[in-house]
């Protein structure tokens, strides 16, 4: 059942957008800000089903117009709309909807349709406490911003030995360390006594099959996103690029380590207590911000060598 004047979260649709408003959700848990309905893309609204961290989920019915996501917001009498996905729609719905409080950014042109509103991509430091920073034009005594720590519940089969979450997918080739020093790593790890599940979306299934090989356990496309998270909850440690399911691995409070190239990790590294973004400083072309690398040999990647990898990740397990 959908309470009436609830606050509505809206979430992105990209998995990682949707990790960075767990830690949302769970600061409006903190000051008991009522009921709270979380609608968005039907698998990214999914990744919170069932949980605590909502009362209600609303996925989407193909991609609605404003005035359809309006006509929801009014029906349901929606106290106030946070919707911080970089788009237009949420913030110009609330406004449709006559929503009291619309908290957004500013970006897509939505700042004019907020109550509450500032800038993202203008702003500095890491992307959670932009976030922040516009919660607190609501709410002057904010606490700061929590870590997720979330918890799907749902059971999965994990294995005997302690283990290990290799995420080696990416939506841009520029953030791709290569395949072939994720399977290093994953050899490294099966010879220190780690078992190592492979994590991907359907379309990455060739790089994570030549990463599991016969040594690790592929999961690639064979989970559900809770089921990913869960996975990523009983790690002892997760590695992957600057990707969603790092994002994800972070906000299960898995110790993480993300690769970067062409992002740059001050803004994007994962939020967790135990989380780090790796990139070489020595690469004047970084970061470049581009899907594809203009630079012969990559060398924003290919010049972070897995044992420099598997040093950093072990520290982050045993801090």
């Amino acid at each position: 059942m959908i309470p009436d004047h609830a606050t509505w979260v809206r979430f992105p649709r990209f998995v990682g957008d949707a990790a960075m408003q767990l830690p949302v959700l769970r600061l409006l848990r903190e000051i008991g800000e009522g009921p709270i309905v979380v609608w968005g893309p039907k698998a990214a609204v999914g990744l919170v089903e069932g949980t605590g961290l909502c009362d209600a989920t609303v996925p989407d019915e193909g991609k609605p117009g404003p005035w359809a996501m309006a006509r929801l917001l009014r029906k349901h009498r929606a106290a106030r709309s946070i919707h911080f996905p970089k788009s237009l729609r949420p913030a110009l719905a609330a406004w449709l909807a006559r929503v009291p409080e619309r908290i957004g950014v500013d970006e897509s042109l939505a700042g004019p349709f907020n109550t509450h509103s500032g800038p993202f991509w203008k702003a500095d430091g890491p992307f959670l406490l932009r976030y922040h920073a516009v919660l607190k034009r609501r709410w002057p005594d904010l606490p700061p911003m929590p870590f997720a720590d979330f918890d799907p519940g749902v059971p999965i089969d994990r294995p005997a030995q302690p283990y290990l979450c290799l995420m080696p997918g990416s939506t841009w080739a520029s953030k791709a360390w290569p395949a072939e020093s994720y399977r290093m790593i994953l050899l490294r790890a099966r010879v220190e006594g780690f078992a190592v599940a492979v994590l991907g979306s359907p379309d990455e299934a060739a790089v994570c099959a030549a990463v599991a090989g016969t040594e690790g356990i592929d999961l690639c496309g064979r989970t559900t996103l809770q089921e990913a998270a869960a996975w990523l909850r009983g790690a002892r440690g997760a590695l992957g690029n600057d990707s969603g399911l790092s994002h994800l691995a972070a906000a299960c409070g898995a110790p993480t380590l993300a690769i970067y190239g062409a992002t740059d990790p001050r803004g994007s590294t994962p939020w967790g207590p135990r989380s780090r973004g790796l990139r070489r400083n020595d690469v004047p072309c970084a970061p470049c911000f581009l899907p594809v690398c203009a630079v012969e040999g990559h060398p924003c990647l290919t010049r972070i060598g897995p044992d420099e990898t598997w040093k950093a990740l072990m520290e982050l397990i045993s801090a």
